[in-house]
């Protein structure tokens, strides 16, 4: 929808289109958007046409040979999450477990759950590979954990499942950095038998009733980074787990 308002809208066309005008409006954008998201205004409008019943214009040489040009005079440069690796993971799992023996010994509640379950996040995102939205949407019910084996994290919907049928996550059980360990302690800590495992806690220690938001996700890791002495934390972002893996 958004496509289609910006084709008809701000940039003034009109629809049906003709190949000359697509040509004209990827023309009048080229340099201004990624070439991306040009290719994703392109298949919006192509849908748009298939659903109205009209020829799609989208595929036609003249609409071909402009975003070829536009490749070739502008070509895209790729931004790709740096890589979180596995000696970066011991320091930061390390410093988190400091802190949590010292909150202990405080009997201070608040960091003692926010280190516990940065440690299940940190982790189970690193030895699952998980995106970061994956991570704020995982729901306790969904996750089974197997005496001595490891476990299985359930999601509905992924990324890449496109028929809904959904995907299951199997994590090992380690004899350190492990991921099953941490994710019980967590649960155990927070108390929770249902709905999101990660989520927001107050300076009190009160645990939110929803999951992490999704863009909340890279400020931590980032700021769990800085004080663990990673270097430039804010090369980081919610892939690099995943990367790293």
């Amino acid at each position: 929808k958004s496509a289609i308002r910006h084709f008809e809208i701000e940039w003034g066309g009109f629809l049906p289109a003709k190949a000359d005008s697509v040509a004209k409006y990827l023309a009048d954008h080229a340099g201004v958007l990624a070439i991306n998201t040009l290719k994703q205004r392109l298949a919006a409008l192509a849908q748009w046409h298939l659903e109205q019943g009209f020829p799609d214009p989208t595929k036609t040489p003249i609409v071909r040979k402009v975003i070829k040009g536009i490749q070739t005079l502008h070509p895209a440069q790729e931004k790709r999450a740096k890589p979180f690796q596995l000696e970066q993971l011991k320091q930061v799992v390390s410093w988190l477990e400091q802190g949590i023996d010292a909150a202990r010994l405080k009997g201070n509640t608040p960091d003692e759950l926010r280190h516990t379950r940065d440690r299940a996040l940190l982790l189970l995102g690193f030895w699952r590979g998980f995106r970061g939205d994956e991570l704020t949407r995982l729901n306790v019910e969904h996750v089974e954990v197997i005496p001595n084996e490891g476990m299985v994290c359930y999601f509905p919907q992924t990324k890449g499942d496109r028929q809904l049928k959904g995907s299951n996550f199997k994590a090992p059980l380690l004899s350190q950095l492990c991921p099953v360990t941490a994710y019980v302690e967590w649960v155990e800590l927070a108390q929770l038998s249902s709905g999101s495992v990660f989520r927001s806690i107050g300076k009190a220690g009160t645990i939110g009733s929803s999951g992490l938001h999704p863009d909340s996700l890279i400020p931590l890791l980032r700021t769990l980074f800085t004080y663990a002495g990673i270097e430039s934390p804010m090369k980081y972002s919610g892939h690099s787990l995943r990367r790293g893996f």
